[in-house]
């Protein structure tokens, strides 16, 4: 999410041509909070993939091993409400080459072939509700030994609601902060609130550090500036 915060740094501005009641201008800024809490949720990816040339019989054969590796999800604890709806689909499509020589009258004789392969994805997502490694790690390790591809794509909350709460008090604190500083370099001091706002919903993101999730907040906060 660097990339949201190095857009959202750049949309920071000062509306000193806008007045607030009783004529004073108003600074308008955007203010940025996180925190960083433990997950207890893990979004496992897990695909099964045919390269049967006929789609057809690709799409059975992709169904009949899903079927299969949730069978093993489900024996390795994972609840059925665990198990997202719905099950994406894909076609991925390579070509091989090779070229082989071989002697012929005394003549070396090399022979190109081509050939395009296709292979029909078939993909399902678990919502573990678990900060538990070792049942993080064999409900992986269940959907490979089924024949699955398996793996961790990040680690969330089941409810965000009071780390959101912290992470809007900090963004309120940093719009007020960086307010403040604008103000004094304008060669005023901060007035009332005049307005606030969210920018954007809570964002909940992996963190850097193994089992935690950064939650970040976004307000609008508008103040009068007292010349």
């Amino acid at each position: 999410m660097k990339w949201l915060a190095i857009l959202l740094g750049m949309m920071i501005f000062a509306a000193l041509s806008a007045h607030a009641a009783g004529g004073n201008p108003a600074l308008t800024i955007l203010g940025e909070g996180t925190v960083t809490v433990p997950a207890d949720t893990a979004a496992i990816s897990v695909s099964v993939e045919s390269n049967n040339e006929n789609m057809t019989l690709a799409q059975g054969e992709v169904q009949e091993k899903m079927n299969k590796v949730v069978d093993a999800l489900k024996a390795a604890g994972v609840k059925d409400e665990e198990i997202l709806p719905g099950q994406a689909s894909g076609v991925r499509s390579f070509q091989l080459s090779s070229n082989v020589c071989k002697p012929v009258n005394n003549t070396t004789v090399c022979e190109n072939t081509t050939q395009r392969v296709s292979i029909l994805e078939k993909t399902t997502v678990i919502r573990l509700k678990t900060k538990d490694e070792s049942m993080i790690n064999s409900v992986v390790n269940a959907a490979k030994s089924a024949g699955a591809s398996a793996g961790v794509d990040g680690y969330g909350l089941s409810d965000d609601g009071a780390a959101a709460t912290q992470a809007r008090q900090k963004a309120v604190e940093n719009a007020k902060e960086n307010a403040i500083g604008m103000a004094t370099a304008a060669g005023g001091r901060l007035g009332n609130l005049v307005d606030i706002s969210d920018y954007l919903p809570p964002i909940v993101s992996s963190s850097d550090q193994p089992g935690m999730v950064d939650v970040t907040s976004y307000v609008v906060v508008t103040y009068e500036i007292v010349m």
